[in-house]
């Protein structure tokens, strides 16, 4: 399982399966989104009145907002468990299983860990956050497997993970191997 340089030696997932999972993922995250969003807007068309004022701050109108904006931090919240936590545990997204392919530590060849899933998913969109620059770091960021050797992005290069084909085994009591729950 690994090479003469110590490394695990897995082949890396390529851009386009990559780019697949992510499309996947996306899609999952955005619909968590459109309840929060729906609570938001109705919220807002409730305390919208047709004055010299604009906005009319009701009872009413403002707890929607509040219970959007509540459901809002809970998608994120959700999204930084699964996407970073669960990922760096399990090695894999939603995404990443159905696209077959795995996060996995470049030195053990394991899922890197919480703490390391975590901090993949979260060192961009900070980085993306910063004004002018942030969002061409972010550019280069995601096309640089599309020119370097092992197919890893920047982020992983910093965390010491790569994404490989392949999903985890898991290993159970009766010795027989089977796949990952794709519910965990």
């Amino acid at each position: 399982m690994f090479d003469d340089t110590g490394t695990v030696a897995l082949d890396p997932a390529g851009w386009w399966t990559r780019a697949g999972a992510v499309f996947i993922d996306i899609l999952l995250f955005l619909s968590m989104l459109v309840v929060p969003i729906v609570f938001v807007v109705v919220g807002l068309v409730l305390c919208w009145e047709e004055t010299v004022e604009g906005f009319v701050a009701d009872g009413a109108g403002v707890l929607i907002i509040v219970v959007g904006a509540v459901l809002g931090l809970g998608a994120f919240v959700w999204s930084g468990w699964l996407f970073g936590y669960r990922q760096g545990v399990s090695g894999t997204t939603p995404g990443k299983r159905r696209r077959r392919i795995q996060l996995i530590d470049v030195a053990t060849g394991e899922p890197p860990g919480g703490a390391r899933g975590v901090g993949r998913w979260l060192v961009p969109v900070l980085v993306g956050g910063i004004q002018g620059i942030g969002s061409v770091v972010q550019l280069v960021d995601i096309l640089w497997p599309v020119w370097d050797a092992r197919n890893q992005r920047l982020i992983d290069k910093v965390m010491r993970t790569q994404v490989v084909v392949g999903l985890p085994q898991v290993m159970p009591v009766d010795g027989s191997v089977e796949s990952p729950s794709p519910i965990s």
